[in-house]
């Protein structure tokens, strides 16, 4: 009879346990990550983006920082070869610079710029044969002070701009939001 309770009493302490650690797990999780887009996909082959913009050099820039945000994110892995399991296709639609702040003691000056690069995102699954996400919208921006030499500032500003772009891009695979 004893022997029945001391089973029971630890079958229940295992499960608290368990019950604690798993609520401890700090948002990881067990199965598949992404959701329905990313589904079999273990490769992703980004091609050189496209830029409909007047600003020069961006779509090296930002096809470098997707890459490096793919791999850094680890879900996925960059490939340069077209035997990839998907192709990321990303269109720079839009650049926009927009007045946060004028300066103090000059009212028609502005102090405080915010940069927001937008795109248009397609991931074709070539296991499927379809595109998994179509023309997502996705956004990226970043914020910088004027100084006295103001392209200069908007030249220093645009790899940070890049990079959330590219971190927002990666988030749109990987998270299945």
């Amino acid at each position: 009879m004893i022997d029945k309770r001391y089973r029971i009493i630890i079958l229940f302490a295992l499960l608290a346990v368990g019950s604690w650690l798993e609520g401890c797990s700090g948002g990881y999780r067990l199965g598949s990550i992404g959701g329905p887009s990313i589904q079999g996909i273990k490769t992703v082959y980004v091609p050189t983006v496209k830029n409909k913009t007047v600003i020069p050099g961006l779509q090296s820039m930002v096809t470098n920082e997707i890459i490096r945000a793919i791999d850094n994110d680890g879900t996925l892995q960059s490939s340069r070869n077209v035997d990839a399991d998907a192709e990321l296709d990303v269109t720079i639609t839009d650049f926009n610079r927009i007045i946060l702040r004028p300066e103090i003691l000059d009212p028609f000056s502005t102090a405080e710029y915010k940069l927001v690069i937008t795109a248009s995102v397609t991931l074709i699954n070539r296991k499927l044969g379809k595109a998994t996400i179509k023309g997502a919208q996705v956004s990226g921006s970043s914020y910088y002070f004027t100084q006295t030499n103001m392209p200069e500032a908007q030249r220093q500003d645009l790899p940070l701009v890049a990079e959330d772009l590219a971190n927002r891009i990666v988030n749109l695979l990987t998270e299945g939001w």
